[in-house]
């Protein structure tokens, strides 16, 4: 098994989904309003073109809606605390690299994820990030 292949299979978050969860969170704190591309990406600092394609898979997963024009713009398809965050993370998939114990450790992953995540919502996502972002800096 090389480090390549353990990273992989233990690498839940990766920049993608990072940046999907940026877009979401945003979303999530705009709602019910809707929010341009640009706007987002200039709000969670994700490259504009990079977003544009995660928005463009959002839309097909339906977890987002678009609407084209002045008044047009990106709005999630539900509320956040409708949204679940087992439905935001996409399951990786099982490498090819490996025999049954890669296969196996693969496997305990992905359950240790689904349980993780079970009942959590991306309203959750942003109670986290308001506490952080209301916790006092004292550094001087």
């Amino acid at each position: 098994m090389t480090s390549k292949t353990i990273y992989t299979i233990i690498n839940i978050v990766n920049e993608t989904e990072a940046y999907r969860l940026e877009a979401l969170v945003e979303l999530g704190r705009a709602w019910p309003q809707s929010l341009t591309a640009a706007e987002i990406a200039r709000r969670r600092n994700v490259p504009a073109q990079f977003l544009a394609r995660l928005l463009g898979e959002l839309a097909r997963e339906e977890l987002v809606l678009t609407a084209r024009g002045a008044r047009g713009g990106v709005r999630l398809a539900a509320a956040p605390g409708d949204v679940p965050l087992a439905r935001l993370l996409r399951v990786q998939p099982q490498p090819e690299a490996g025999g049954p114990a890669v296969r196996w450790l693969s496997g305990r992953v992905a359950e240790a994820q689904a349980r993780a995540l079970a009942g959590l919502s991306l309203a959750e996502l942003l109670r986290v990030e308001d506490e952080v972002n209301a916790t006092a800096d004292f550094a001087i």
